[in-house]
């Protein structure tokens, strides 16, 4: 495990210093990618500035599930965010190279890419998370601030098994990289709002079936000390962890059952 980990540091110390050579161009990407990402804030703030509140949420509670949000679909982004072209990499034939190669595929994928632009929206999210504290005030206890770090750790799980899962489409169809967008960059959108102003067959969809809704919602019912409108067990936000688990581990499943069936585009 440590012979993989001191691999894996050196390779993203490769791709680092190799982005950096290009310093103006680097920052120019970040900058941009942070306007970019920071206009969907600002449309929140315009828009709870005017309504003071949506589906029973302050401004102040929304931009906590928005920079949760973000922050878990950042990290997420980050360390997975090499699965995101899978599918322009199994029409190319890059994928037969990696198979080639005397290393675990699942770790290339992880260690092939580090795409430091991205970390415009990770600051974005950063700073809209900061700023949703600051005017909350949590009064948590020792337990509470884990379950906050755990929800954030569980949310980049999440996201991450969904980019997973949108790679693994590619062994069969690689246009459906476009359907796993609707739940990575969609999902996102959709998580930075209460679960409550969606119609209820949308709401049980992202509950029980694509449970989108423990990423951040019913972890921050806990966390915001809210009551939860559609009557669950009080224990129920205690399930994001495990929910977390369990669609990484499928994901993976999938993901390996993709890579024994997977046929060479024979380019």
């Amino acid at each position: 495990m440590q012979e993989y980990l001191d691999l894996y540091v050196r390779l993203i110390g490769a791709q680092v210093r190799s982005e950096m050579q290009y310093r103006a161009s680097f920052v120019a990407e970040i900058t941009g990618n942070l306007l970019v990402t920071g206009l969907d804030f600002a449309m929140l703030l315009i828009l709870l500035n005017r309504f003071t509140a949506i589906g029973g949420w302050t401004l102040p509670q929304v931009a906590f599930l928005y920079g949760t949000s973000a922050v878990s679909f950042s990290l997420a982004e980050l360390f997975v965010g090499n699965y995101d072209d899978f599918d322009q990499q199994v029409v190319r034939g890059d994928f037969d190279r990696v198979l080639i190669r005397p290393l675990p595929v699942s770790f290339q994928m992880v260690a092939g890419a580090f795409p430091l632009r991205r970390f415009g929206r990770l600051i974005q999210g950063v700073a809209a998370l900061v700023l949703a504290l600051i005017w909350l005030q949590p009064d948590w206890n020792a337990g509470q601030w884990c379950f906050f770090g755990v929800m954030i750790l569980g949310g980049a799980l999440f996201f991450g098994a969904i980019f997973i899962l949108g790679a693994t489409s590619a062994f069969w169809s690689p246009q459906m990289n476009e359907v796993a967008n609707i739940f990575t960059y969609g999902g996102t959108f959709m998580t930075s709002y209460p679960m409550s102003i969606y119609a209820v067959w949308l709401r049980s969809i992202f509950t029980f079936l694509i449970p989108m809704a423990f990423i951040n919602y019913y972890p921050s019912l806990y966390l915001l000390d809210k009551p939860d409108p559609f009557g669950l067990p009080a224990w129920v936000p205690f399930l994001a962890p495990l929910v977390a688990i369990i669609s990484l581990r499928l994901a993976l499943a999938a993901w390996q059952m993709g890579v024994r069936h997977y046929q060479s585009t024979g380019s």
